[in-house]
């Protein structure tokens, strides 16, 4: 079953339990069983505020009721209004108290004040929504434990759905001196009682160290914050697997709510040479449209042609890269002439040779790069969200073109290990992080014990060393850049956009490999309780990368790698608040359940149990379209399959913190023409967003008196978080 959409939980005997529509419900003794009664996967004219997924049963103590998904509201029954009254979510404290203990480095947590605009319901009918549908594919149940002994607290946030499951929200550590998080959407104690869960499990994260991963703070610090607890790797209790990337084989062992940190096969995009073959063939069949990458060649197979082009164009310059190194390691730039000697050594050696960006844009006159952390939660379908905040790197030596300054290394590469130990290099000391206004930061504040060496040493600047920092820091904010381009006549709106462009071509000529190879591992082992066939593969991965472009003096970007082991070191004030801002929303981004993994581990060995018996069954989840059909499909046309995918969707999407989704999107239909293959589930997201399905805001009106849309759930809040 799927990560992203678990509807499949449901208990035998618990009071107040729905049974979910998906036909899986939990036995007393932990053994799955098949309940052939599914959900209407069509919604028509005479649907009133139909729950997706609240169909079946409810168990409670005065027996089982049927609840109809279409009834209509009784005689004399409220209306559905946008200001009747529902119960309020959890009430924060002013944010001056929680600035108070961020200082102390409280483990408490902090609070934000709530303006978070929510539906509201009569009671009546709110009441009526919760036994419709609690959480579809989800009990508390599974979340309930007695043994919670968590080091931090751990809290649930509510989806922006009546009747969808909540999530675990992981906040920002407060040594990190970000501003305090949204939390309108937190559930307090008594919501969280009310779903059944008496007290919250304890949840494990993995870190499994090797030579690509290492132990990072932002990392370690963001689980620890939200209550997790460390299992070595041999431990199969982790919620979230973070190390390296995982085999199919491995995946198909996961139990519906684990995650792992990488896609497998997400080499394709991580080594240069792998990359360079995947944008070089799509640039042959979209020659105008790839043009994202400096042409190159991959040594030592493609030294004839590498020649060739030397002896055509003897006046370009080249650099040549190792294909798996980082860092700057091993990077050589030179003429088209090269000394024998040297060209020998060169063909030897496997790494990728690229024509020279000669003509960069330039800051001050200085060299720069952008290093943009870009998240994908899928493949299939594809989702990409771009972090707000990235990294715009400089050299510390101004830049000229000769082939005299060629050796200059601090003049010509922007990577941070290259310029740290220079004379001239100036750490951005992050003036605009809440609370640190006038102050910098020290050493012990940013180096713990694990975090690897890629950080520099910290000194205790004054006031006015840190104003001037921040105009000629060697580590820029992409708000500095913003400012900075802008004066200069820049419109950096469309630049953005340029890059975002570049982004979401690299992804898709990488898509095939890493989607059939993730495909090898999309379909649960023995070890899965959930038999489920259904429109998109089970979400078992999410992955971070490092897109490092570069941007010329006529304003094109260029790629110049991706990385998939994106350092996480905090080297400076800056890094420690990006970073860890980062992690901590790309965790709530993912949506991990909460769960007590003893209760799942029985059910999973339960279903084993019965498909070495040869009695366990499989319920399909069927399509409602074709890949044609769905293209001009209406909302009423669409199934249960494609509304799960669009609310895991859009749910996904009101989770996303600093990120900002940037496929799919309005227009991103565009970028269909580059897929080898055309997926199903990329075009109900592309249809859902045609039809002005995320305008949930208009689609939902306030003056409305009674909500009716097309068999949406009732959404609760439209506040993304």
């Amino acid at each position: 079953r799927s990560l992203a959409a678990p509807s499949i939980f449901m208990p035998v005997g618990l009071p107040g339990v729905v049974v979910s529509g998906t036909g899986l419900q939990l036995a007393p003794q932990g053994v799955w069983k098949k309940i052939l009664r599914p959900v209407a996967p069509h919604y028509d004219d005479k649907t009133h505020l139909r729950v997706l997924g609240a169909s079946s049963a409810v168990e409670s103590p005065g027996g089982p009721q049927d609840i109809q998904a279409d009834s209509r509201p009784a005689a004399g029954e409220a209306k559905v209004s946008a200001h009747a009254k529902v119960p309020e979510l959890r009430q924060p404290k002013t944010s001056r108290e929680n600035l108070k203990r961020a200082a102390k480095g409280s483990n408490e947590r902090p609070s934000s004040q709530d303006a978070s605009p929510r539906l509201r319901l009569p009671e009546t009918k709110a009441e009526e929504c919760r036994a419709r549908s609690i959480v579809p594919g989800w009990f508390g149940g599974l979340a309930s434990s007695s043994r919670n002994e968590t080091e931090g607290e751990m809290n649930l946030l509510a989806s922006v759905f009546a009747g969808r499951p909540p999530v675990v929200f992981f906040d920002y550590d407060p040594r990190c001196n970000a501003a305090p998080r949204d939390y309108s959407r937190l559930l307090d104690r008594a919501e969280v009682q009310s779903m059944g869960i008496s007290s919250l499990p304890q949840m494990f994260f993995c870190l499994q160290i090797t030579r690509d991963v290492h132990e990072y703070n932002a990392v370690v610090n963001t689980f620890k914050f939200a209550g997790f607890e460390r299992v070595n790797a041999d431990s199969p209790k982790f919620a979230i697997y973070w190390g390296p990337h995982p085999a199919p084989e491995m995946l198909r062992g996961f139990n519906p709510f684990q995650r792992a940190n990488h896609f497998p096969g997400s080499w394709q995009l991580g080594r240069k040479d792998l990359l360079g073959k995947n944008i070089y063939r799509m640039k042959r069949q979209f020659a105008k449209d790839y043009n994202i990458l400096p042409s190159g060649f991959t040594l030592p197979e493609e030294s004839a042609a590498w020649n060739q082009a030397r002896e055509k164009n003897p006046n370009f310059l080249w650099i040549w890269k190792p294909i798996n190194l980082s860092c700057g390691k091993g990077i050589r730039l030179f003429g088209s002439w090269i000394p024998p000697g040297v060209e020998r050594k060169i063909l030897q050696r496997a790494g990728i040779v690229q024509r020279y960006i000669d003509r960069p844009l330039l800051i001050n006159g200085f060299k720069f790069d952008l290093r943009l952390y870009v998240v994908v939660t899928s493949f299939d379908p594809l989702k990409v969200y771009i972090n707000s905040e990235g990294l715009v790197r400089l050299a510390t030596q101004k830049y000229q073109c000769s082939p005299d300054s060629l050796d200059e290394r601090t003049m010509h590469l922007t990577n941070y290990s290259v310029n740290k130990h220079a004379a001239c290099y100036k750490q951005n000391l992050d003036s605009r992080a809440k609370g640190q206004e006038g102050r910098g930061s020290k050493a012990e504040d940013l180096e713990g014990e694990g975090e690897e060496a890629d950080d520099g040493d910290m000194g205790d600047d004054n006031e006015d060393q840190e104003e001037a920092n921040m105009g000629e820091s060697s580590k820029w904010s992409l708000r500095q850049l913003e400012e900075y381009l802008t004066a200069q006549g820049v419109d950096y709106g469309e630049l953005m956009s340029r890059i975002e462009d570049v982004i979401i071509k690299t992804l898709i000529a990488a898509e095939p490999q890493i989607v059939n190879t993730w495909h090898q591992g999309a379909n649960f082992s023995t070890a899965s309780p959930t038999p489920i066939q259904q429109v998109t593969p089970n979400q078992t991965c999410f992955e971070i990368y490092g897109f490092d472009v570069m941007v010329d003096d006529e304003l094109q970007p260029w790629l110049l790698e991706v990385n998939v082991f994106p350092s996480l070191s905090s080297s400076s004030p800056y890094d420690k608040r990006v970073k860890t801002q980062l992690i901590a929303d790309v965790f709530t981004l993912i949506g991990l359940m909460p769960y007590d993994h003893d209760v799942v581990d029985k059910a999973c060995k339960g279903e084993q149990a019965k498909r070495l018996q040869g009695s366990a069954r499989s319920l399909v989840i069927g399509r409602s379209h074709t890949v044609s059909s769905i293209k001009s499909a209406s909302f009423k046309s669409f199934g249960e399959a494609e509304w799960r995918l669009i609310l895991e969707t859009h749910e996904e999407n009101m989770r996303r913190g600093h990120l900002t989704r940037i496929f799919p999107r309005e227009g991103s239909g565009f970028y269909n023409q580059f897929f080898s293959t055309p997926r199903y589930s990329n075009l109900v997201l592309e249809r859902w967003i045609q039809l002005g399905g995320e305008q949930l805001r208009q689609r939902f009106s306030p003056d409305d008196e009674v909500i009716e849309r097309d068999g949406l759930p009732l959404p609760v809040s439209f506040r993304a978080v």
